[in-house]
């Protein structure tokens, strides 16, 4: 019992009457790399369809669906994530 005690003060902060529970603030930096990683595969997804147009050859098709299986794949692996993040 005394551990749980010990990392039950760490995660809190009291002053007088008020408390303040840290652990959520720890959270935020990981759901916004989560959108930074969303954000990247969106772009990335923007960058080879604009490519491809462009430049036409014989493996774009192979390449539009390597991104778009990378793009589905972070989409759902990040909404995992955040809700273990959420459930945490």
């Amino acid at each position: 019992m005394v551990g749980n005690e010990i990392l039950d003060s760490i995660n809190m902060v009291e002053v007088n009457t008020f408390d303040f529970n840290m652990l959520p603030l720890l959270k935020v930096p990981f759901i916004l790399l989560l959108i930074a990683n969303l954000f990247f595969a969106l772009i990335l997804y923007l960058r080879i369809r604009i490519l491809s147009d462009t430049f036409v050859t014989f493996e774009n098709r192979r390449i539009k669906s390597i991104v778009v299986i990378y793009l589905i794949g972070s989409l759902v692996l990040s909404l995992f994530a955040l809700l273990f993040l959420i459930l945490s």
